[in-house]
């Protein structure tokens, strides 16, 4: 919540605000992690949303499945699940054009569709799940944890809860800034909370009511809908299929829109604001999310997923450096005009328009849990426990090495 304050109190967009504590072009090194992730995150997310249209296609006409795939294995998708991903991205388009005022009604049919479906569809799944129960998703009798093991996966799992939700913290200023007051702003992401860690809890729940019936644990919605279908493909299924994908689909592209493409947009028009607006930042960040070939990177690069999802250790630090110079070091109180300018006088240009302190403290914060990350990502790579237990707490401790290496700097105090 706190680190969309610049966005509500002075009207700044992210991209803005590093430049508090970076500088006017040290700020860029900032941005340019956040337009990456963004772009990324727009591709793989309108694949999803794409298998959901598949999903709602099938259901519709189950006859798609037998259309002759001429697409090679090795890409990662099939024809089938590829027009399902042109219909997607055909919907979706549109939606780039619109301004963030008229947004806000697609992200309230997006979340309460997405709510409600998941509800039932666990529900269904926890009311008909038989005497098999939960299986080993929640209890796992061949490899139970013992002695120190249960309190340190504990805190990693506390760690990824918290790291899922630094890419969309990171953004919070570029909405925040539209609020006509901070309660509008505040209040729902204090509640926003709530439903974010439940839908957590009814997904597991899913997974392991249903693990017994279809023989495997079938983390993805469009996999399990699959399933639901191919076990009973009556009319009755096949309708509560469509309209579980469907509810899901809205979902995805709310959460696309709102908090991939216009994220990126904001970041792109923030480099080039001579050459491009935000509108086209977006098309930009849409486009880029198809060079990536996300169906291929889901499929079958493992690496791409655990790079993803460790990501944080380079990300935390960016929010603990400009939380502590907007809160300790500046106490609230900014020059905004000079956050615009590439005058040399101006409080925030720093040396050369970097803040090297700001480098020196994100590097302090990043060094430690490069090990631990690295074994993440190949498990080839053996490290002690003490440093795989320190990356397990590289979530709060990358912000709070990151908030306390920051030194002061004297042109901002004396401003």
């Amino acid at each position: 919540m706190v680190i969309g304050f610049p966005g509500l109190y002075h009207h700044i967009s992210f991209p803005v605000a590093t430049r508090i504590a970076w500088g006017f072009y040290g700020s860029i090194f900032v941005v340019l992690n956040r337009i990456i992730l963004s772009i990324v995150w727009c591709g793989v997310q309108s694949w999803q949303g794409g298998l959901m249209t598949y999903v709602c296609l099938r259901a519709i006409w189950p006859g798609i499945d037998n259309l002759h795939n001429t697409i090679p294995e090795k890409t990662g998708m099939n024809l089938q699940q590829f027009i399902g991903f042109v219909v997607y991205f055909v919907i979706q388009l549109p939606f780039v054009f619109l301004n963030p005022s008229r947004l806000r009604y697609l992200t309230y049919i997006g979340s309460v569709s997405g709510c409600i479906v998941q509800v039932i569809v666990a529900g269904w799944a926890c009311a008909t799940m038989g005497p098999g129960g939960f299986g080993d998703v929640i209890a796992d009798e061949a490899s139970p944890l013992v002695g120190s093991q249960v309190p340190w996966v504990g805190v990693y799992s506390i760690s990824v809860t918290i790291s899922s939700m630094i890419a969309g913290a990171l953004s919070t200023c570029d909405y925040t800034r539209f609020a006509k007051r901070p309660a509008s702003a505040l209040c729902p992401q204090a509640v926003g909370f709530v439903p974010a860690w439940g839908s957590n809890i009814l997904g597991i729940l899913t997974v392991a009511a249903t693990q017994q019936r279809y023989g495997d644990r079938l983390w993805s919605v469009a996999q399990l809908l699959t399933a639901m279908q191919n076990t009973n493909p009556a009319t009755e299924t096949r309708v509560a299929v469509f309209f579980a994908a469907f509810g899901f689909f809205l979902s995805q592209i709310s959460l696309n829109v709102m908090g991939n493409t216009f994220s990126g947009g904001t970041d792109i028009a923030s480099l080039l604001p001579k050459y491009i607006n935000i509108r086209r930042g977006q098309l930009f960040t849409v486009f880029l999310g198809l060079v990536i070939n996300p169906w291929y990177l889901l499929s079958g690069a493992t690496i791409f997923v655990s790079v993803m999802s460790a990501y944080a250790v380079f990300l935390q630090p960016f929010i603990g450096i400009l939380l502590a110079h907007y809160f300790v070091v500046q106490k609230r109180r900014i020059k905004v005009s000079d956050l615009y300018t590439l005058d040399s006088q101006g409080i925030y240009w720093y040396t050369c328009g970097v803040n090297w302190r700001s480098v020196l403290a994100w590097v302090a914060a990043v060094a430690p849990h490069i090990p631990g990350f690295l074994m993440t990502v190949n498990p080839s790579i053996k490290v002690s426990t003490g440093v795989l237990q320190l990356y397990y707490l590289s979530s709060m401790t990358g912000f709070l090495i990151g908030q306390n290496s920051l030194p002061p700097h004297a042109k901002v105090i004396s401003n």
